[in-house]
């Protein structure tokens, strides 16, 4: 399991994700990514601003994320409406998801990296599928009565998502891209 815990000093020295509430206010008041998550690759940028605008998405489901502990004290045709939108959210995401690490596996393997450092590669893909795997779980105990339980949790990991992988492995593959990838053209040319 690729350790998930920090980000780096760039960010905030030592904190943990659940510690970063200025940055993540940042990015989900100005629907764009910090200055230290853009890995300058087009695509994975872009890919990366749709998780941001999960983030927004999920707090438009519930009145309040924070102070509601459990969904018993709306109605049922409120938790039936919130249940609904968040299925629609998490199928959208879940789409998204297995496209987005389908895009970079493939840049893996277009852009050599994952012939010249497996390892790297092997530690971005189970990253993916640890991420994927906690998407799948949320989806599956999600029930009408703790929907705003769910949210938080989806919330956490696409926060966790934006914050520690990106930094941790998608930086990485971009600065490769940025190094290697004009010599390997040049080369198939």
């Amino acid at each position: 399991m690729t350790m998930q815990g920090t980000v780096p000093d760039s960010l905030v020295e030592g904190a943990t994700v659940d510690e970063l509430p200025d940055i993540i206010a940042q990015w989900r008041s100005t629907a764009d990514l910090p200055p230290e998550l853009i890995t300058g690759h087009r695509l994975i940028d872009m890919e990366h601003r749709f998780l941001i605008d999960a983030i927004a998405n999920l707090q438009r489901i519930c009145k309040s994320t924070i102070e509601f502990k459990d969904c018993i004290s709306c109605g049922r045709m409120q938790q039936a409406r919130c249940e609904n939108n968040l299925v629609s959210l998490l199928g959208d995401v879940f789409a998204f998801i297995l496209d987005h690490f389908r895009n970079e596996e493939e840049i893996m393997r277009t852009s050599m990296l994952l012939v010249i450092d497996r390892a790297v590669c092997d530690a971005h893909i189970e990253d993916h599928a640890e991420i994927a795997a906690k998407v799948q779980q949320i989806v599956s105990a999600l029930d009408a009565s703790h929907v705003v339980s769910r949210i938080r949790e989806l919330e956490a990991q696409l926060s966790r998502w934006l914050t520690n992988h990106i930094a941790l492995h998608d930086m990485l593959l971009s600065r490769w891209i940025a190094r290697y990838e004009p010599q390997l053209k040049s080369v198939g040319s």
